[in-house]
């Protein structure tokens, strides 16, 4: 399997986070009063129903997008919020967060063979998956018997792609693909 099979047939991003900054720091309280939020700690938390996603602001008064996977649409939400708190909504910075990355190798994984032939794998018995060091991509990849998995801790979906394929080439050489 190459990696245009992998991507045009089960490589999907699920989640990308986004980090936006204003000129001005957004205050907690008007986050609370003005648009909803919660308080948590340290951090307000508002949940969107359309399109579903959640907004998180940060101690230093970053807005943190969760649960949308374009850029765009993570910037509307912030644009919106900021309007519904009276803030301007030019100069915004943002920063490309972590993605969230579904895969399905179309083979099943021989677990206990993989792992023993790996430093870099580990099985995590409490889910009964293996657990990849993809240091190579600087990822981590998580990766069941049924060839289904996840990346995690990649923010770009090139590198998650090049890293399921590095893995998925040396599962095949040692036999723990089935």
């Amino acid at each position: 399997m190459n990696i245009m099979e992998l991507h045009e047939n089960s490589f999907k991003v699920e989640t990308q986070t986004f980090k936006f900054i204003s000129q001005i720091p957004v205050k907690h309280h008007d986050a609370v009063t003005l648009a909803g939020g919660i308080r948590n700690g340290e951090y307000v938390i508002i949940a969107y129903e359309n399109p579903k996603s959640t907004i998180v602001i940060d101690p230093s008064g970053a807005v943190i997008v969760h649960n949308i996977s374009r850029q765009e649409v993570a910037k509307s939400i912030v644009q919106k919020f900021l309007l519904s708190i009276g803030m301007s909504d030019e100069k915004l910075n943002f920063e490309k967060g972590e993605i969230l990355v579904e895969f399905a190798l179309g083979k099943a994984v021989l677990i206990e063979l993989a792992e023993d032939r790996f430093t870099d794998i580990v099985l995590d018995e409490k889910i009964g998956a293996l657990r990849i060091d993809a240091k190579r991509h600087n990822c981590r990849i998580i990766l069941f018997n049924n060839g289904r998995g996840v990346v995690l801790g990649q923010t770009s979906k090139r590198v998650a792609e090049l890293a399921t394929k590095y893995w998925l080439e040396q599962l095949e050489k040692e036999g723990a693909l089935a």
